[in-house]
C-alpha cells in the first residue's frame, strides 16, 4: 500500500516542484512509500523522483471543453473523477495535495470517494492571481475540510486561520534545503567566465519565473532611476520562464529604460547553483510570496538579499542583517537598496554570512521532513 499519494500540478521548474523533489526522496529513505499524481505535464523533476523509486503518473485528462469560461472548471472536475476512482480502488493511507488546483481536485475526489485523511498545502498568499472565476472560494472550501493543512510561512498560516481553517489542523513546516558548500573563488571565476560577466561587474541575480506578480518590472524601473542617479558597474541576470508576451514586454521595458545592454534574460536554467556562485546580490521583488526557495538558495550560497516585505519573505530575510526588505512595489527603494549594497563590499559579505547561518539554522531539509513525518503520524494514528 502507498503511504502518501501526492497530487500536484506538474513537475516543471518551480518552487513547489523543487520542494517535492527534495522532500519525497528523503521520505523514501526514512521508510515512507510515496506516489505522485499530476494534473499537468511532467517536467525536469520527474526524473529525480523516479530515480528515488517514486512512481509518477498523470491523472486522466477529460475531453476539451469548447466554452472558455468553463474549460478550467470542467477540466478539474474530470480529473477529480479520475482521482476519486483511484482512491476507491487503490487507496493510499493519506492523500496530500499541493497548490490550489490540486487542493480543489483532491477535495472533490475525497468527498466523492468518502476518503480520509486528507492533507493540503497552501504555498502562496491569498492575494495570488485567480486561476478561474470562483477558484479561490473552492480552494478555501477544500482547505477548511482537510484533516491537515500545511503552511510554509507564518504569514500563510495566519491567512489560513483567518479563512476559517481550524487552528489545530494547521502545521507550520518551512521549506528545507541541503546546505551546499560555499562557492569557491574558482567556482566564481568559472561561472562568470561561462556567462561572460566581467570580474569588476556586480551581478544582480533574480531567480523567479517571468510572471507579473514577481515584480520584475518594478526592479527594472528601480534600476533605471538608480542608473540615472549615477549607479553603474552592475549587470542584471533574470533566470526563469514566462509567457512570450510577458518576456517580450520586459525586454521592451528594459530597452526603453536604457538598460538593454545590462539585462540578460537567461530563461529556464537547471544550473542555478553555478549561477549563484558567480553572483553578488540575490533579489526577489515579488508582490506576494508564500516562501520562496530562491531566497533560501541565495542565503545558502552566502549572498546578501533584497526582497519585498511580504509573506514568507518576512520569515526568511532579517532586515539590515541578512539583507534588505523594501515595500512592495517601491521601485525607488529597490534601486536605493541595490546602490547601498553595491557600494559596500564588507556589508555584502557580512549579510551573506548571516544569511547562510540563518538558512542552516532555520531551513534545513532534515527539520522540514521531520515536520511532515510528525504531522502525518499524528493524523494517521488518530484515524
Amino acid at each position: 500500500m502507498i503511504d502518501v499519494l501526492y497530487v500536484t500540478g506538474g513537475l516543471g521548474v518551480g518552487g513547489t516542484e523543487q520542494h517535492l523533489s527534495l522532500v519525497l526522496p528523503e521520505l523514501v529513505r526514512r521508510g515512507w512509500r510515496p506516489e505522485v499524481a499530476l494534473l499537468a505535464d511532467e517536467g525536469p523533476f520527474a526524473g529525480r523522483l523516479r530515480d528515488a523509486s517514486i512512481a509518477v503518473h498523470r491523472l486522466a485528462v477529460p475531453s476539451p471543453v469548447s466554452i472558455p469560461k468553463l474549460r478550467g472548471f470542467l477540466h478539474l472536475r474530470g480529473q477529480a473523477r479520475a482521482l476519486a476512482q483511484r482512491l476507491r480502488t487503490a487507496p493510499p493511507r493519506l492523500l496530500h495535495c499541493f497548490l490550489p488546483s490540486s487542493c480543489i481536485v483532491g477535495g472533490w475526489a475525497a468527498s466523492a470517494a468518502r476518503f480520509k485523511p486528507v492533507a493540503m498545502s497552501r504555498r502562496s498568499q491569498a492575494s495570488r492571481p485567480p486561476l478561474f472565476f470562483g477558484d479561490k472560494w473552492l480552494e478555501r472550501r477544500a482547505l477548511r475540510r482537510a484533516d491537515l493543512v500545511f503552511a510554509h510561512s507564518r504569514w500563510v498560516a495566519a491567512e489560513l486561520q483567518a479563512e476559517g481553517v481550524v487552528p489545530e489542523r494547521i502545521r507550520l513546516v518551512p521549506n528545507g534545503l541541503v546546505l551546499p558548500p560555499l562557492p569557491s573563488e574558482v567556482d566564481r571565476a568559472r561561472a562568470r567566465a561561462g556567462e561572460g560577466w566581467a570580474e569588476e561587474d556586480i551581478i544582480l541575480l533574480v531567480v523567479a519565473n517571468l510572471i507579473p506578480y514577481k515584480g520584475h518590472g518594478d526592479l527594472l524601473h528601480g534600476l533605471a532611476t538608480a542608473a540615472n542617479g549615477g549607479l553603474s558597474g552592475w549587470r542584471l541576470a533574470l533566470v526563469g520562464d514566462g509567457a512570450p508576451s510577458q518576456v517580450a514586454a520586459l525586454r521592451q521595458s528594459a530597452t526603453e529604460l536604457g538598460l538593454g545592454d545590462r539585462v540578460s534574460f537567461l530563461g529556464r536554467r537547471l544550473d542555478v547553483p553555478r549561477l549563484l556562485a558567480g553572483a553578488d546580490i540575490g533579489i526577489l521583488p515579488s508582490h506576494h510570496e508564500g516562501l520562496s526557495n530562491a531566497l533560501l538558495e541565495y542565503m545558502a550560497a552566502g549572498l546578501p538579499v533584497i526582497a519585498t516585505a511580504t509573506g514568507g519573505n518576512l520569515d526568511a530575510v532579517e532586515d539590515s542583517k541578512t539583507g534588505f526588505l523594501v515595500p512592495v512595489g517601491a521601485r525607488d527603494a529597490l534601486g536605493q537598496a541595490i546602490a547601498r549594497l553595491m557600494g559596500d563590499k564588507a556589508l555584502r559579505q557580512r549579510m551573506g554570512a548571516a544569511g547562510r547561518a540563518k538558512a542552516a539554522a532555520d531551513f534545513s531539509l532534515d527539520a522540514c521532513v521531520a515536520g511532515y513525518e510528525s504531522a502525518y503520524r499524528s493524523v494517521l494514528s488518530a484515524g
